[in-house]
């Protein structure tokens, strides 16, 4: 099954868009479809120092990371509707094993933005942090 991630993966074009947090921009690569959400980062190797990931879901709800394929740790950062932030988890362990955790909140969230590790503590990130796309 993952070989054949593996391949879609290889196969999906992505668009990039920027964010802002707080006076911060970062070059976001967008998952919108059923696929690039399913896919995220697995299988990269890292993200730039300016990157993330952005996830557009077209309905609210308590959408979770599957860190299945991850070569490497990121921050989460969990946003409602109106792009506030409703948590937020720093050091998410990647995992290439098979028994891999699966994150995610008890809160509805409309988006999630993953982050190389360390992105969140760095930036002084917290409830009140304004992040704009």
């Amino acid at each position: 099954m993952f070989s054949i991630l593996k391949f879609i993966y290889a196969h999906q074009k992505y668009k990039s868009i920027k964010i802002k947090i707080d006076s911060k921009y970062l070059n976001a690569i967008v998952a919108d479809t059923f696929i690039k959400t399913l896919i995220g980062l697995m299988f990269r190797k890292k993200l730039g120092e300016n990157e993330c990931m952005l996830f557009l879901f077209k309905n609210k709800g308590t959408h979770s990371i599957w860190m299945k394929n991850m070569l490497f740790n990121i921050d989460i950062i969990w946003l409602d509707k109106d792009k506030k932030i409703i948590e937020y988890l720093e050091n998410v362990p990647k995992c290439t094993g098979f028994n891999c955790k699966t994150y995610g909140i008890s809160s509805d969230s409309k988006y999630f933005i993953e982050f190389n590790s360390g992105f969140i503590k760095k930036n002084k990130i917290n409830n009140r942090t304004k992040i704009i796309f």
